[in-house]
């Protein structure tokens, strides 16, 4: 892939890096105003932190891709590193706060199963994006589409949990 090809995607990774930032906001608001029940749930702070890491991982993914002039085999390596670097960082993060007793939002079968699945697809995609970018597939940007998309649904599932769900469920308890 050449660098004209790169440079014909400067307007998705420009949206790319502007979501990320956005929603990484929007994930702060809502744990700001669940902060003492997120505290209270490792669950929960594995979550928070995974769907923070997430937002970074597309927010990199969109300063990656604006780099101009970048030759692929660059943004390959740094597609490649970054998606192995938060891939690791959530995994090693969900070793010490696993789910508990106390982060009932979401907590059965289904999302405790698809959480992974969507860690993986949002930060192994793009690094398999830049292992085919290295070696030539001139498709290989496309497989940022759905990682993309896992990040954002994760973002904005966990920003309706931590700014409305866990607090009503909160208030419930309360009555």
């Amino acid at each position: 892939m050449s660098t004209a090809d790169i440079a014909a995607w400067q307007v998705f990774f420009s949206v790319v890096a502007q979501v990320g930032a956005t929603l990484a906001g929007l994930l702060f608001v809502g744990l700001t105003i669940s902060l003492q029940h997120v505290l209270a749930a490792r669950g929960y702070l594995t979550r928070a932190f995974a769907s923070l890491f997430l937002q970074f991982e597309i927010l990199l993914i969109g300063i990656f891709g604006l780099i101009p002039n970048q030759p692929s085999f660059a943004l390959g390596i740094e597609l490649i590193i970054g998606g192995v670097a938060v891939f690791g960082a959530i995994f090693l993060f969900s070793r010490n706060f696993p789910e508990d007793e106390n982060s009932t939002v979401l907590s059965s079968r289904l999302p405790r199963t698809a959480r992974p699945f969507m860690t993986a697809t949002g930060t192994l995609l793009p690094a398999i994006s830049g292992v085919c970018l290295i070696v030539g597939w001139r498709g290989s940007l496309y497989l940022l589409i759905p990682a993309i998309v896992a990040c954002i649904y994760r973002a904005i599932g966990y920003a309706w949990v931590f700014a409305v769900e866990i607090p009503r469920r909160a208030e419930e308890k309360r009555k």
